[in-house]
């Protein structure tokens, strides 16, 4: 795992709509954090642009301590979970947070020590 900082972040779209503007966030490692706020305030494009699935118009978004913002979401080694509480409700939320870590196989102590 690593931080995560967005550093003066833009999404401008043609036309001329901005969705996000100067959005500075720093993230550390093994934080866990939720990002709140009213319908069309940019949270959903902010995560588009985190995980490589929307272009940073201006800015600089770390992973660690590489720049990515030209990186492909591939290369990323991130998910993200869109608009719901978890990504299985029928899951725990412990479950759910470990559910990426399994599929890599991950031993199960490590899992537990990661999540908790």
């Amino acid at each position: 795992m690593a931080g995560l900082s967005l550093r003066n972040i833009y999404k401008k779209y043609p036309g001329g709509v901005t969705a996000v503007t100067d959005f500075t966030l720093e993230i550390e490692d093994k934080e866990f954090i939720i990002l709140v706020g009213p319908s069309g305030c940019g949270k959903s494009t902010t995560l588009r642009m985190i995980a490589g699935l929307e272009e940073i118009s201006e800015g600089e978004l770390f992973i660690g301590d590489k720049l990515v913002n030209d990186v492909p979401p591939k290369d990323r080694d991130i998910a993200m979970v869109f608009q719901i509480y978890a990504l299985y409700p029928h899951m725990t939320v412990f479950d759910n947070m470990a559910f990426g870590l399994k599929l890599r196989k991950t031993p199960k102590d490590e899992i537990k020590r990661r999540v908790e």
